[in-house]
C-alpha cells in the first residue's frame, strides 16, 4: 500500500486483510491493514485501526479509520471476535 497513513511495522495487529468498501452505489473489494493499539493522546482508551488501500481507486480519498474504545469496549469486541472465529472454524470442518 503506498500513500499509507497508518503506521506499518513488525507490531502491526493485521499488515494485510482482505476487505470491502461498500457505498450505496458501489462495493469494492481492496487489501488493507488493520492495527490495535494503545492511544497515544488518551491512554486510557484501545484504538481499532482500519486503512484500505484506495491507490487507483476514483472518488475515495485515502483515509484511515479510528474507533477509540474503552477498554471494557475492547474486552466486549474481542469476546465477540473469539465467538465469531470459533463459530466460522466450526461451519469449516
Amino acid at each position: 500500500m503506498s500513500n499509507r497513513i497508518t503506521t506499518v511495522n513488525a507490531y502491526t495487529t493485521l499488515d494485510l486483510v482482505a476487505a470491502r468498501i461498500e457505498t450505496h452505489e458501489t462495493a469494492l473489494s481492496l487489501d488493507g491493514v488493520v492495527d490495535v493499539a494503545v492511544a497515544d493522546d488518551s491512554p486510557d482508551r484501545v484504538v481499532l485501526s482500519v486503512e484500505l488501500d484506495t491507490v487507483g481507486v476514483d472518488g475515495i480519498t485515502p483515509h484511515a479509520d479510528r474507533v477509540r474504545l474503552t477498554p471494557e469496549q475492547a474486552e466486549t469486541l474481542a469476546d465477540d471476535l473469539t465467538e465469531y472465529a470459533r463459530d466460522a472454524r466450526a461451519e469449516s470442518d
